[in-house]
């Protein structure tokens, strides 16, 4: 009688002799495959192999000569740099943030009238609180007419304001009804009090 054992291993050598069996035969019957030249079976034919078999030397193509040399010639411009700050233009406020808007229609006008609502903010200082138990700690300090404001990133300033950033150098504000954004940057001097 035989045990488990030797009843696993006639078994998986009984299966070992069934596939190298078949391993074999297949081995034994396959065919090689049949060698064609390649030939153009369907589309056009090719006329790049007909023109330089009659061509005794060498062909100049000027016409790409020339593209090419046009292109050297191009003056490129510098790129632009992604990360630098944005340039400052006259009125002291980021040139970046200013969005496209048609003056002349009624929400161009509401947006320029936010902007001028925007830009009335001062920025007069940045305060960093010392202490790892405030996820927030940076503060700013912000000016409009005779009222003064401290404030954190997330916070609303005179209930349509809210405070997107804030920097050492800027504090990005955005009008809650339009979405539109301005960056005021760090002021160095005191704002002119009428």
């Amino acid at each position: 009688m035989m045990t488990t054992n030797q009843y696993k291993i006639a078994v998986l050598l009984a299966l070992g002799l069934l596939w190298g069996g078949i391993l074999a035969w297949e081995w034994l019957t396959v065919e090689e495959p049949v060698r064609v030249p390649l030939a153009n079976v369907s589309g056009p034919v090719s006329t790049s192999r007909v023109a330089r078999g009659t061509v005794d030397g060498l062909h100049v193509q000027l016409d790409l000569l020339a593209a090419a040399r046009t292109q050297r010639e191009m003056t490129f411009t510098q790129p632009r740099n992604i990360f630098a700050p944005p340039r400052l233009d006259d009125s002291g406020s980021a040139h970046a943030n200013k969005p496209e808007f048609d003056p002349e229609s009624e929400q161009g006008l509401r947006q320029q009238e936010v902007l001028a609502g925007l830009a009335q903010f001062h920025y007069l200082g940045f305060v960093r609180m010392e202490g790892r138990w405030r996820k927030r700690s940076e503060l700013a300090v912000l000016t409009k007419n005779d009222d003064l404001h401290v404030v954190r990133t997330g916070e609303t300033v005179e209930d349509h304001v809210v405070v997107k950033a804030i920097t050492q150098e800027s504090v990005t504000l955005q009008d809650r009804q339009s979405r539109v954004e301005h960056t005021v940057l760090l002021s160095e001097e005191a704002p002119v009090q009428p």
